[in-house]
C-alpha cells in the first residue's frame, strides 16, 4: 500500500513522540508499504536529517510543508503559533492528498484530521491523548475514521463510553525495535562503555526523565536510593534534557547520594539506549499515579525494558497493567518510597525469582515489535474498510 504518514510534530526532534514516528514508519516499510511522511517545516535545533538521526529506513521519504516556522516566531505567541501551523498543515495536506493516489492516510496528530478526511483517503487515526474540549465534533470525526487506535485500553473505553463506534476501535500500545538487540554488550562490556566502577546492584531508569514537564518517578527513585543501604544498590540515571538532569543531580546531592550511589549521564543516541539497559541489574518505572500516566501512557522504555530481559518494578498503574503482570514484573505502589525500596529489595533477596519473570517479559516482547504491532492495526484497518 502507499501511506501517507501525516504530522504536526518537528522531525527529526529528541522528543519521545518523533522516535515513535520514525519507529512506525520504519516498520510500515519493513512491511513492505511505501511510506511518505508529510511534516511542517520547522527551524531545527538538530542539525542531522531525519535518517541519520534516527538511522530511519532510507525507503521512506519526507516532504516538508510551509517555508514559515510559527512556533519559532514571536509574531505568534503561544497557542497562535500551534494554531496557525495547524491551519498551513491542513491547507496544504487536502491539497496534496486529494492530488496524489494515497490507500492510507495516518496519523497521530488529530488537528490534522479535518483535512486527511476531507481528501476522501481511508483514515487511520492513533491517539494517545484524548481531547479537553469539542468532544462531540471529536467524535463524529472519529466515526468517520476507518480506525482509530487507541494506546490503552482505558481510551478506548472512554471513547467508547462517548460514542465512538466500536467496531472502529482498537488498542494498540507502543512497541519494541528488536533489530536494536539483536546483538547486545554483555553487562561487564556495558558498564565499561558508561564508566561505571561498582560491585552494587544497578538499578537503570533509561528515558526522558519528564514529560511535558511532569515527574516520571526519577526523583522517587533518588529518594529510595538514599533510604536503601548505601553498600547495595547504585542508580544508573539515562536521560535529558539537560536543565532535568541537572535539577536530579541537585536532589541527588541534597539526599546524600554521591557519585559512588548514582551517575546521571544524560541524553544519549538511540542505538546505545540497548547498552544503557545492558548495564544494568534492575530496571525502574516509578512512574507517579496521575491521570495521563494512568489512563493514556503506553511508555517505549516498558517494552525496550522487556526486550533487555532485565527484571522490572513498575508503578501498578492500569496502563501498565495492559502488557505486565506479576509473572513478568514486580509492582509497587505509585509514589510510596518504601514501596519500591521493599520492591528492589526483594529482588535482591530473591535473584531467581526477578530472573524468572525478566525471561517471560523478553519471551513477551517478541509479540511486540513495531512490524507486529503495525501489522496488527492495518488488518484491523482493513477489515473495517
Amino acid at each position: 500500500m502507499r501511506i501517507a504518514y501525516c504530522t504536526n510534530v518537528r522531525l527529526p526532534s529528541e522528543r519521545a513522540h518523533s522516535h515513535q514516528v520514525a519507529q512506525v514508519c520504519d516498520a510500515l516499510v519493513r512491511l513492505g508499504h511505501d511510506v511518505h511522511i508529510f511534516a511542517p517545516y520547522r527551524i531545527n535545533t538538530v542539525q542531522e536529517d531525519y535518517w541519520t538521526y534516527f538511522g530511519a529506513d532510507v525507503r521512506t521519504t519526507i516532504e516538508y510543508i510551509g517555508s514559515f516556522d510559527p512556533i519559532a516566531s514571536p509574531l505568534f505567541p503561544g497557542v497562535l503559533a500551534l494554531w496557525q501551523l495547524n491551519m498551513v498543515m491542513r491547507r496544504m495536506l487536502k491539497t496534496r492528498l486529494s492530488r496524489d493516489r494515497y490507500d492510507i492516510a495516518y496519523t497521530r496528530s488529530p488537528a490534522l484530521l479535518p483535512s486527511l478526511l476531507a481528501s476522501g483517503v481511508p483514515t487511520i487515526v492513533e491517539l494517545h491523548q484524548l481531547p479537553r474540549i469539542g468532544r462531540r465534533l471529536f467524535v463524529r470525526r472519529c466515526n468517520r475514521c476507518v480506525l482509530v487506535a487507541c494506546l490503552t485500553s482505558s481510551m478506548r473505553d472512554t471513547l467508547r463510553s462517548w460514542g465512538v463506534k466500536e467496531g472502529k476501535l482498537a488498542v494498540a500500545g507502543d512497541a519494541v525495535d528488536l533489530h536494536r538487540f539483536a546483538s547486545v554488550p554483555t553487562p561487564i562490556q556495558a558498564r565499561e562503555m558508561f564508566g561505571i566502577r561498582t560491585d552494587r546492584l544497578i538499578v537503570g531508569y533509561v528515558g526522558r526523565l519528564k514529560t511535558l514537564g511532569m515527574e516520571k518517578g526519577v526523583g522517587l527513585l533518588l529518594q529510595a536510593l538514599a533510604v536503601l543501604p548505601r553498600n547495595t544498590f547504585f542508580g544508573l540515571i539515562v536521560g535529558g534534557p539537560q536543565a532535568d538532569r541537572d535539577e536530579y543531580e541537585k536532589r541527588a546531592s541534597e539526599l546524600g547520594l554521591t557519585s559512588t550511589d548514582v551517575l546521571f549521564t544524560g541524553a544519549i543516541e538511540a542505538w546505545r539506549i540497548p547498552s544503557a539497559l545492558m548495564a544494568c541489574d534492575i530496571l525502574a518505572m516509578p512512574f507517579p499515579d496521575v491521570p495521563h500516566y494512568r489512563f493514556n501512557m503506553s511508555p517505549l522504555k516498558m517494552f525496550e525494558y522487556m526486550a533487555a530481559g532485565k527484571p522490572i518494578v513498575t508503578s501498578d498503574l492500569p496502563t501498565i497493567r495492559d502488557v505486565l503482570s506479576e509473572e513478568t514484573a514486580s509492582f509497587c505502589e505509585p509514589g510510596d518510597i518504601g514501596s519500591l525500596a521493599f520492591a528492589l529489595e526483594r529482588l535482591k533477596d530473591n535473584p531467581q525469582e526477578g530472573a524468572v519473570r525478566a525471561a517471560r517479559a523478553k519471551e513477551l516482547s517478541l509479540d511486540f515489535s513495531w512490524e507486529k504491532r503495525m501489522q496488527r492495526i492495518l488488518s484491523a484497518a482493513t477489515m473495517q474498510a
